[in-house]
């Protein structure tokens, strides 16, 4: 981790939450992330990272892990940048997942932007 940039993996569709959020909240202490986003960043990993993409990998035998989530922060922006890779078949979980989740997911990015080439990728926006 430095102070713009966090990388996380996520090896098992049964991972850890807490552990995680421990690791979001030290990288939004250090990169001077609002709390609002924060905030934000920490639903988003339970709504979308656990109860969404990681629940549609185990739902297919563990296809498409590992899960890689890069939180990105600029000092000199006031966004902070979510971006969630993961492999298996083509899966936006804002349309083909839960609709709570989606519409929660919704609620707390101001951008959301779905690809797939040769795996899935979603970016979000945090202010």
């Amino acid at each position: 981790m430095d102070n713009n940039n966090l990388t996380l993996t996520i090896y098992s569709s049964c991972f850890e939450l807490d552990e995680f959020n421990e690791k979001i909240g030290e990288f939004c202490e250090v990169s001077n992330v609002p709390p609002t986003a924060k905030r934000n960043i920490e639903l988003v990993m339970e709504e979308l990272v656990r109860n969404n993409i990681a629940e549609f990998i185990a739902h297919n035998n563990d296809m498409g892990l590992p899960i890689t989530v890069n939180i990105e922060h600029i000092g000199i922006s006031p966004d902070t940048d979510m971006t969630v890779i993961y492999g298996g078949e083509r899966y936006d979980p804002i349309y083909d997942g839960d609709e709570l989740s989606a519409m929660v997911i919704k609620k707390l990015a101001s951008v959301i932007k779905y690809s797939f080439d040769d795996g899935n990728r979603l970016v979000l926006k945090f202010r």
